[in-house]
């Protein structure tokens, strides 16, 4: 029996192998399948009801798209800006749903990811005429706040933390006459008596910036600085014509402070104070569903093989989600101008480069 099942299951393998070799086969111009449809969770409401509420979750570091590894939404520790804009986009032409219930819980993360993420509800609006609730709950923060102004209207719940509208660029770091590297770069405490030398073949006027052992030139500064300073000046713009707010006065006056709940009203960062039901209530309103709605999340379903393999499967495709968040968040602060509050080093623990 033992040895029946394993030539069933082999079978199935080579069938999905060769399925996708098919697909890859296909000439130009042919048609595709179409996607599996969308699967939704019931969270509240009424489950027989075909007027559904969308509630999408932005939770932790915001990201561009995973570098492998992932197929569905990431979870809670990172969102993938990309997939979400995807989702929306198959949100959109799904009749039943009537509006959206944007959760936020976020510190911002990549300018990229974070645009996606604004452009994405900005379409969806124009694209289905449905009304997009925003919901901070506990903080939303730079690229939070550049996510969340595409939505028509903006709560807190109470306590929450709302603004750091600025840009983070490259960071740089520069050793003085090193005697000692610890950690790895270098490896693990190299010490020489000449102090630690390293040279860098390259071509092109500062193809080499970021090299430790050298100062950035002042030309160098002058076209990060310039970059940054661009970033900050579209995250401005927006901010100021979405919400409505004088440019000068997110400059002079906000900066690139952290508020509460009543100073990002005032500032007009929020609308209002309210609870998670107060905030699906004024949802419910402006769908115009009366008492007939369901609020649904997406359901992530388990894969074919990984209802097929079991458990085992399932934490090995968790340890490579895990592996694959790292390496990204990692990839992000070395590589990506951000729209983050907090202190980025904590991202990418040293021990995790080595990995």
């Amino acid at each position: 029996m033992r040895q029946a099942w394993k030539y069933a299951l082999a079978g199935l393998v080579g069938l999905l192998i060769g399925l996708s070799f098919a697909s890859c086969g296909q000439q130009k111009g042919e048609s595709l399948e179409p996607e599996d449809p969308l699967n939704f969770k019931f969270v509240e409401g009424k489950k027989i009801s075909q007027n559904r509420l969308l509630e999408l979750q932005i939770n932790g570091v915001i990201l561009n798209s995973p570098s492998g590894g992932i197929s569905g939404l990431a979870g809670g520790e990172v969102t993938y800006g990309y997939q979400i804009q995807r989702l929306l986009e198959r949100i959109s032409e799904d009749k039943r749903v009537k509006g959206i219930f944007l959760r936020l819980s976020t510190p911002g993360g990549t300018v990229v990811g974070s645009d996606a993420i604004y452009n994405s509800l900005v379409n969806y609006r124009k694209t289905t005429k449905q009304p997009i609730v925003g919901y901070v709950e506990g903080l939303s923060a730079s690229g939070g706040v550049m996510s969340m102004v595409g939505a028509d209207v903006i709560y807190a719940a109470p306590g929450s933390l709302i603004g750091s509208i600025g840009v983070i660029g490259a960071a740089l770091t520069y050793y003085d006459g090193p005697v000692a590297v610890d950690g790895g770069l270098l490896g693990q405490g190299i010490t020489t008596r000449n102090g630690i030398q390293q040279t860098i073949i390259s071509a092109g006027r500062g193809k080499d910036l970021g090299n430790p052992f050298r100062k950035p030139t002042e030309e160098e500064l002058k076209v990060l600085r310039q970059g940054v300073n661009n970033e900050y000046s579209n995250f401005v713009n927006r901010v100021a014509r979405a919400r409505n707010i004088s440019e000068k006065q997110i400059r002079d006056q906000m900066g690139a402070m952290i508020f509460d709940n009543k100073t990002a009203q005032e500032f007009k960062l929020i609308d209002g104070t309210k609870s998670r039901d107060e905030a699906i209530a004024d949802l419910v309103k402006r769908a115009k569903v009366g008492d007939d709605y369901q609020v649904v999340q997406v359901s992530q379903q388990r894969g074919l093989l990984a209802g097929l393999l079991g458990n085992q499967s399932m934490v090995t495709q968790k340890e490579q989600e895990q592996k694959t968040i790292t390496r990204d968040l990692c990839t992000a602060i070395t590589h990506a101008v951000l729209v983050y509050y907090g202190n980025v080093a904590q991202l990418c623990p040293r021990e995790s480069i080595s990995q």
